[in-house]
């Protein structure tokens, strides 16, 4: 049984027909017809018509108002991940820069996030163990003692790391060689680090319950951080010379290396 477009129409003003008829691949075809006939019996208006050009002018204005501002947004987005999207091109430092701020802004908040308890709790040490005060031998022996005795030395790291972070950051905006330097030494140091575990965590993967993606992420991201601070247009960037990044590959490989022995050694 078909629709009768006509009696339901019949009663509708002029300016709403006239939005049917200008706009027909939005309604049924039978709709327009009815619509079409209804406005043929009728007088139109230039005023109705008017009214109607400044509504569709309206939604047409606002329409590419939205499309010029989505087509904006792509390509601001797909010039701050050109480095991303784009690695092997030879694109500005500065965009490069831009990206990696954010990132380690993003990284440090989400590790402070995680961290914040730790920090509380590591104050919260050192302000209970101040009261055993400093005014003899005795209750500085008692002070250390009680610090000692709650020292946790992951958590100092952790601490060290939200100190470490800042600074990186400010040396890097600030463009200083010594930026690039610990970020170059940090990520190496990393990436050496995560591969030498590679034979340990292989061999007791089932007690891992599905970290090889975490693991391989890992290794990942730090293998890219190393490659592209090590392209020549980056560390020139930063004012470091082929010498000094030769240099400061090889002493923190060397530093690693004794890092991860002392840990097999000792452990």
């Amino acid at each position: 049984m078909n629709f009768d477009f006509h009696d339901k129409y019949k009663d509708y003003s002029n300016i709403d027909l006239l939005k049917i008829v200008r706009r027909p691949t939005e309604y049924q075809v039978a709709a327009v017809d009815a619509a079409t006939q209804i406005l043929s019996s009728r007088e139109i208006s230039p005023t109705d018509i008017e009214q109607v050009d400044n509504y569709f002018d309206e939604i047409d204005t606002e329409t590419k108002r939205k499309t010029d501002k989505i087509t904006s947004y792509k390509e601001k987005t797909a010039n701050f991940l050109e480095p991303v999207l784009n690695p092997t091109a030879e694109v500005k430092p500065e965009k490069w820069l831009n990206i990696l701020l954010r990132v380690i802004g993003l990284q440090y908040l989400w590790t402070l996030y995680l961290n914040i308890s730790d920090l509380i709790r590591f104050i919260k040490y050192v302000i209970d163990c101040k009261s055993y005060g400093f005014d003899s031998n005795t209750e500085t022996v008692s002070y250390w003692t009680c610090f000692s005795s709650r020292f946790d030395p992951l958590v100092f790291f952790q601490i060290l790391t939200l100190i470490y972070v800042p600074i990186i950051f400010y040396l890097l905006f600030k463009r200083r060689r010594w930026g690039w330097i610990l970020l170059f030494a940090d990520n190496l140091f990393g990436l050496i680090s995560t591969v030498s575990q590679s034979y340990i965590f292989f061999k007791y993967q089932q007690y891992h319950h599905g970290d090889t993606l975490s693991f391989f992420t890992q290794i990942l991201i730090k293998g890219l951080f190393v490659f592209f601070l090590w392209r020549n247009y980056i560390s020139d960037f930063f004012g470091v010379t082929k010498e000094t990044k030769k240099k400061t590959a090889i002493v923190t490989a060397i530093i690693t290396l004794l890092f991860i022995l002392s840990i097999q050694l000792f452990v």
